[in-house]
């Protein structure tokens, strides 16, 4: 239960009406967009592909030279502008869409329905949001490379860049990337999030402030340790918000320890996504108060505010670190390739009813049984073993708080 006198994001996107000038960029800022990433990009937005034909080069921006338009022509030769739409012009065109289309949710059960449209819509009506313009989406699925990739950038008032990446959608295929993070490195994602910050860095001058909730908080770390120096030292800021960590050996690289000072790690008081993998205690981390449990408290809606600040306690619950722990422990223990093994054989089992996402695995029920039941007696002795090891983790962590 949220306790008297507090609020969730959904309250600080109504309410927090100061603009970026008067009340600076904060961490709850960071959430907003991260948030933001997760909807539907219209078509108004331009694509990062598109501004890298036509903007990517010196010559390229001279052979895109419009004398219908000279000024503005001459000016996007030595400036390339930012001429995406603002977010109120880009609610706008996702209510018309959505008149004739469902509305397309990609939080995976994580989030009551309807709460993300929700939040759009009071972050398009909010003037601190509603000028804030959103430019280069960038998206990417393929089920060969096993990745889904999204990224977009808005441009703040200030002049700021914020880059958000997107934390895994309800695919199948990007929860397996994540897992694939066991024992490959980089996954996908992670060099197309590189690639992502680099070709907008080299678009535009400015401040950048990188986030990401889930998978998209580790992206954006990935991104700023591998940035050229040039764009590296622009960053002021880095959000993972109860997103996984790395390896230990990247933990303690160099690229790491760049960027390791302007990370600001959120999580929920009772993480689990949160504390997979290595993490660095020299980044500032902040854990937070959450209305959820277990596995629930991944849901940014859950996590609780009072006013403007995130409601702050000390340490993850006992559960929590137990989890961290055992999960480390037992990863540890295993070869690089029963890791994988370990990954392939879970994924078998949840892919073998034909659906691909978790959405349409919650909706079947108990209908998936039978074919996820034939798949995991099929599966080596081995194979279970790493199975029910995990999910017995994963269980311990979600129903016992």
């Amino acid at each position: 239960m949220e306790e008297q006198g507090t609020g969730t994001i959904l309250e600080y996107a109504r309410t927090q009406t100061r603009d970026f000038t008067e009340y600076p960029f904060q961490t709850a800022d960071a959430l907003v967009f991260a948030l933001l990433s997760y909807d539907r990009i219209p078509q108004s937005v331009p694509r990062l592909k598109s501004l890298v034909a036509r903007y990517g080069s010196l010559s390229r921006r001279v052979r895109s030279f419009d004398w219908r338009h000279p000024v503005a022509s001459a000016q996007a030769i030595v400036r390339v502008p930012f001429d995406g739409p603002t977010m109120r012009q880009v609610e706008q065109e996702l209510t018309l869409y959505e008149e004739h289309h469902p509305y397309l949710e990609e939080h995976a059960g994580f989030v009551p329905a309807g709460t993300p449209r929700q939040f759009y819509r009071s972050i398009a009506h909010n003037p601190r949001f509603a000028v804030t313009r959103i430019n280069a989406a960038d998206e990417r699925f393929d089920l060969d490379q096993q990745t889904q990739f999204a990224a977009m950038t808005f441009l703040l008032p200030t002049g700021t860049l914020v880059v958000a990446f997107r934390g895994t959608d309800d695919s199948l295929i990007g929860w397996k990337e994540d897992f694939n993070m066991a024992f490959t490195y980089p996954v996908p994602a992670q060099k197309q999030a590189a690639d992502y910050l680099e070709r907008v860095g080299a678009l535009w001058n400015g401040e950048i402030v990188l986030t990401g909730h889930s998978k998209g908080g580790n992206l954006a770390i990935y991104a700023a340790m591998n940035a050229p120096d040039a764009i590296k030292d622009r960053i002021t800021r880095i959000y993972t918000l109860d997103g996984p960590g790395f390896s230990p050996e990247v933990i303690h690289s160099y690229e790491y320890s760049t960027v390791v000072h302007r990370i600001t790690r959120v999580i929920p008081d009772g993480s689990i996504i949160g504390m997979l993998l290595a993490h660095s205690p020299h980044a500032h981390r902040i854990v937070v108060k959450s209305s959820a449990d277990g596995l629930m408290q991944h849901s940014c809606y859950t996590w609780l505010m009072h006013g403007d600040h995130f409601v702050q306690v000390p340490d993850v619950t006992p559960t929590s670190q137990t989890f961290a722990e055992a999960m480390n422990s037992w990863l540890g223990g295993m070869t690089q390739r029963q890791r994988e093994h370990g990954v392939e054989a879970l994924f078998r089992v949840l892919t073998s009813s034909g659906h691909g996402t978790i959405t349409e695995l919650m909706t079947a029920g108990p209908r998936i049984i039978p074919d996820m039941l034939g798949s995991y007696v099929g599966l080596s002795g081995e194979e279970r073993k790493y199975i029910n090891q995990a999910l017995w983790m994963f269980a311990g962590a979600t129903f016992h708080h």
